[in-house]
């Protein structure tokens, strides 16, 4: 039953006064997730706890990857148990590396890549939930 708003929203739709698209359970989850990873602490005037720590590396040079891979970690985890209500159990899997990539500028350049996997169940269904998510950090990109 898709009961929940489709993100982002059609303000076309709201201002016509239409219907707005809407999404299961599942694809709101993911969504929220989304939108907690890559939005920053103080981003939210309502709530300044909204978001991660992952933009406060966005620039740095990284040389302890584990350092910020628990810091990274811990931010997430604090996010999503505090913001996403409708997931328990929550397990969180981060994998940080530096990989090469191609670029069209430059040959080659060395980023850092995030690698992200939550894991719990959706309380109202009891569902077993996974959501995947990769980009980089410095600057932050998908």
């Amino acid at each position: 039953m898709e009961t929940y708003l489709n993100i982002p929203f059609g303000f076309a739709e709201i201002i016509a006064k239409k219907d707005t698209s809407r999404v299961d359970i599942k694809t709101s989850i993911h969504h929220m997730i989304h939108l907690i990873t890559v939005t920053s602490y103080n981003e939210v005037r309502h709530d300044p706890f909204f978001g991660t720590e992952i933009w406060k590396y966005d620039f740095e040079n990284i040389y302890n990857t584990h350092f910020l891979k628990d810091e990274l970690k811990k931010s997430i985890s604090v996010s999503i148990k505090n913001n996403e209500k409708r997931l328990v159990n929550i397990q969180i899997d981060l994998q940080i590396e530096q990989v090469e990539i191609s670029t069209r500028i430059y040959n080659k350049r060395i980023k850092t890549q995030v690698r992200l996997l939550v894991s719990g169940v959706i309380e109202k269904t009891n569902e077993r939930f996974e959501h995947k998510e990769t980009f980089f950090i410095g600057p932050l990109s998908y």
